[in-house]
């Protein structure tokens, strides 16, 4: 019972005065410390006992602060003692705006020492990075605590504690989850210990954790997490071109187009080690949403290191126009060397920061148009032979990357690069190039690429005109696209105009025979009063394109092309497997296996495009075949391909294992294993959807299967197997390291990759209902069993039960009372001798559970200097260490301190209370305490010292 001097005492709250200053001391930041607050000009500490200083008051200090909420609390001088007057002993309810409000004793009026100086952990004052990997999304888990990053050590660290960093972390979901030395070995203090997380905390100071450092004991356990990543491009060729989605919880959702913009794309390709963006393509084009979509539009700055770290904005309701699209290339900078002007030189490209020249072995003209307008020096004129230029200072070799531009790409990294197979680079063979220097005087904007989009001339160096969609302009676009070498109109239209206000507009009057459009009559410069009239784009034959959508990947899938501004399906009429080989083989997958229709893959929207069905299997384009003669499509779009992939895993027991083959020529050949590189592994399964990683391993060759390729080198992070460096293509047979066997981490038979292969067997036979009847013995065993289960029960409870009956028989030193009730007993459980005495055994039981549930299990003890390992009263495991047999031996926990005024057994109490002597206030009397658990849970780790 607290005295009436107490309570009187307790009403002394805000009006007692104060300074109302309140700061954290001694733990490396304004949030976290030591709390003391200033009266009468002079700090001084705050001080409690366990079961009074818990969230609640601690949430007021973090509040007050503007730190955040709590992480960890405690009030046995967790960040030192202090040295002058303590101020405070408070009493919170946790709605309070300042620790003063709270219930107190009195301005210097406590009941405890410096030794319940108490502390406090605020959110705002921890970080959480991961460290030593290969980007900001995987690596070895640390924290800043104090303001010294430390690491995480756990021996049962899981998925559900990885879930949790990489979620916090913006990085989606966990992929894998280590401890030891994965990412090597931290040289700071351990600041976390013991953690159990459920998986759905924001963060991973709101799991249960027992340790709260620093410590300086050496571990082995330092915990370490490898994430999914927020953010992946799928449906490309590769891991850095596709449609962008975003992780939804433990699902990916598609962003649509016009939610991201070249700044969020550059943070997309640097998040993914893909380098630079070069583009944002128009909505869909690489094929359809897959999921659910994003709801949510990202604003990034594009210096952001993740895509979840930019500003959102909600979207309003506004309609998807498709999902967005982004293409990152390795290259971040091309420009031409030591051609005397800026139009001709060597063709140098940068990549990780360092310039090379490329080799000119697969330098072709078509390459030269797209860098030549790139960096606005119009087409190219000529290509000297290689070396023309020189070979500059660069000391490494000619990169030998090969680029297969079609020449309608407005950046050279749109262009598909394959560096896998090129032969090394004779030396001082780099690329050339003469552009003719004269910048291109009209262009196509906002379409799919460089022939298809909005009209715009240029008026003077750097300033260009939008052209009206006045009467004519149809004649005005088939200049336009002659003059851009796109072909020929396949579609004119009017957009609304880019931007509202005056703008720069011209009407052009073409007869349509002119060669340049300069030599079209033009009204001159014009400003639209208050609106802008529609502007004239166009659609030339240059940018037709071709696309298999809605299937597992790239290679297979409705065939769609790309014509006249939009993307319409195929008409299955008279679609056949060489039509379909057609489109195989002008995609980069190989060959048709099949030429499926609507049934497969689905009709599509839009108008069927009529202009196939004819191939003969040789033509070098879907747009190539004789037109069939027929009108009208029949039986609608729909028409699809699955193609054999140029990459497969085959020989395995489902097609994520296998021996690595590749197809080349028509002929599908292994790869041998001399020194290929342990990262190939990964690269293929990436490559293939068959997971992040996988297990490489060199067996022997079996069969008459040849090998086309051998000393594969794939570096980390590679986007495709492409672009993996290895030793020319040709015909041969493995020698005795044998061939590259490859077993992906998720050995599955839904491969959703870019590159599905055929040929792979599956073991996996689908779930058939067992039939037939159970046999006669096996029905009396389970009913033997059950009964001999039922009579050993019977016995058991009667063995209880007596046992506790002389055990109450025997309780010593119990005295009664009027009604026959125990007041005292010296063991665990008292019953009654008289007519209450208690017949039910299991109550009984649950009564004595109870009694010994109400003793507190633990109690913290202030810190000591020493170590995680030695000299605590939680220690890290060894080799030997088995986590059960840690956990029921109760000599690892430390005896609970003695409070004063209670004896080491009061943890709980039923009888009348006893009325003590109010205690006078002093800095080493305690007040009456309430009895009870605490609810204070950290003595796993009371003993524990600190790191200084």
């Amino acid at each position: 019972m607290v005295p009436a001097r107490a309570l009187g005492l307790l009403l002394c709250v805000q009006l007692c005065g104060g300074d109302g200053e309140l700061r954290l001391v001694d733990g490396g930041g304004r949030c976290a410390g030591r709390v003391e607050v200033k009266h009468e000009g002079e700090w001084g500490s705050v001080c409690s006992y366990d079961f009074d200083w818990d969230h609640r008051g601690a949430g007021v200090v973090c509040r007050q602060l503007g730190c955040g909420v709590v992480a960890w609390a405690s009030p046995y001088a967790p960040f030192g003692q202090g040295k002058g007057r303590i101020w405070l002993h408070p009493f919170c309810q946790g709605g309070e705006t300042t620790l003063q409000e709270c219930l107190h004793f009195g301005w210097g009026k406590h009941f405890c020492d410096h030794d319940r100086d108490v502390g406090v952990t605020c959110t705002e004052a921890l970080e959480l990075r991961l460290a030593a990997g290969r980007g900001p999304c995987e690596g070895r888990v640390e924290v800043k605590l104090r303001g010294r990053w430390g690491t995480v050590v756990d021996d049962s660290w899981d998925m559900e504690d990885a879930e949790v960093v990489c979620q916090q972390m913006g990085c989606g979901s966990a992929a894998g989850a280590y401890q030891g030395s994965e990412f090597g070995q931290g040289d700071g203090p351990i600041n976390l210990a013991f953690i159990n997380c459920d998986g759905n905390e924001e963060a991973l100071w709101d799991c249960k954790i027992r340790g709260w450092g620093p410590y300086t004991s050496p571990t082995k356990y330092d915990s370490a997490v490898v994430c999914q990543g927020f953010s992946r491009l799928a449906g490309g060729d590769g891991a850095c071109s596709g449609r962008l989605e975003v992780r939804q919880g433990r699902a990916w959702a598609t962003v649509c187009h016009g939610h991201v913009d070249l700044k969020a794309a550059q943070v997309v390709c640097r998040e993914l080690g893909c380098g630079a963006a070069v583009a944002v393509p128009a909505a869909g084009h690489f094929g359809a949403a897959t999921g659910p979509l994003w709801d949510g539009a990202f604003e990034c700055n594009g210096s952001e290191p993740l895509l979840a770290t930019c500003a959102r904005r909600p979207t309003h309701g506004q309609a998807c126009a498709g999902p967005a699209a982004i293409v990152c290339s390795s290259y971040t900078g091309f420009r031409l060397a030591d051609g005397g002007l800026g139009c001709a030189g060597r063709v140098e490209v940068e990549a990780q920061g360092t310039w090379g020249a490329l080799c000119a072995s697969a330098w072709d003209l078509r390459d030269a148009h797209v860098l030549c307008r790139h960096l606005g020096c119009g087409p190219a004129a000529s290509l000297p032979p290689g070396g023309h230029f020189g070979t500059g200072t660069a000391t490494g070799p000619l990169r030998r990357d090969a680029l297969s531009c079609s020449g309608s790409e407005r950046h050279p990294g749109e262009c598909p690069v394959v560096l896998l197979g090129e032969p090394a680079c004779p030396p001082g063979h780099a690329a050339a190039v003469n552009c003719s220097g004269a910048a291109e005087p009209l262009r196509l904007l906002d379409g799919e690429s460089r022939c298809d989009g909005r009209l715009e001339v240029a008026t003077s160096p750097g300033a260009w005109a939008r052209v009206a969609a006045g009467p004519g302009y149809d004649r005005a676009a088939s200049v336009a696209c002659r003059q851009l070498g796109c072909g020929v109109p396949e579609k004119v239209y009017a957009v609304p105009a880019a931007s509202s206000g005056p703008v720069e507009l011209q009407e052009l009057r073409c007869a349509g025979t002119e060669e340049l459009l300069a030599q079209c009559n033009a009204s001159g410069p014009a400003a639209a009063p208050g609106h802008s009239p529609p502007e004239a784009a166009v659609a030339c034959s240059g940018d037709r394109r071709l696309r298999l959508a809605g299937g597992p990947g790239r290679c297979a899938g409705r065939v769609e092309v790309y014509s006249e501004g939009t993307w319409g399906t195929v008409c299955q009429d008279a679609w056949d497997l060489p039509d379909a080989d057609v489109v195989c083989r002008q995609l980069g997958c190989g060959r048709a296996l099949e030429a499926p229709g609507l049934e497969r893959f689905g009709p599509g929207t839009g108008t069927p495009w009529p202009g196939a069905g004819g191939c003969s299997g040789t033509e070098a384009a879907l747009w190539a075949c004789p037109a069939p003669a027929r009108r009208g499509c029949r039986r609608g779009g729909g028409a699809g391909a699955v193609c054999s992939g140029l990459l497969r895993l085959a020989g395995g027991s489902s097609s994520c294992s296998g021996h690595l083959e590749v197809l080349r020529k028509g002929t599908w050949g292994r790869v041998c294993a001399n020194d290929s590189s342990p990262a190939t592994a990964a690269v293929v399964c990436r490559q293939l959807g068959c997971g992040t990683g996988g297990r490489l391993a060199a067996v022997p060759a079996q069969g008459s299967v040849p090998a086309w390729l051998g000393w594969v080198r794939c570096q980390e992070g590679a986007p495709s197997l492409w672009h993996c460096p290895s030793a020319p293509w040709h015909l041969q047979s493995c020698g005795p390291e044998g061939v590259t066997h490859i077993a992906c981490d998720e050995d599955t038979e839904d491969t959703s990759g870019a590159t599905s292969t055929a040929g792979a067997t599956s073991s996996v036979a689908p779930l058939t209902a067992v039939s037939g009847s159970v046999p006669l013995p096996t029905v009396l065993c389970v009913l033997l069993g059950t009964l001999l289960s039922l009579a050993l029960a019977a016995l058991a409870v009667q063995a209880h039960r007596a046992r506790l009956q002389r055990r109450g028989e025997n309780c010593l030193g119990s005295t009664r009372g009027s009604e026959g009730n125990c007041e005292t007993c010296q063991c665990n459980t008292c019953f009654l001798a008289g007519p209450n005495r208690a017949t039910d055994a299991g109550s009984e039981v649950v009564y004595e559970e109870l009694d010994y549930s109400l003793m507190p299990e633990y109690q913290e003890e202030p810190s000591h200097t020493g170590s995680l390992s030695m000299g605590s009263g939680l220690k890290l495991p060894d080799d030997n260490w088995d986590g059960d047999e840690e956990e029921s031996n109760p000599g690892v926990a430390p005896a609970p301190l003695a409070q004063p005024g209670h004896s080491p057994l009061d943890g709980y109490d039923d009888a009348a209370a006893v009325p003590e002597e109010p205690p006078t206030p002093h800095g080493r009397d305690a007040p009456v305490q309430p009895r009870g658990d605490t609810g204070y849970d950290d003595v796993d780790i009371g003993t524990l010292g600190t790191a200084p």
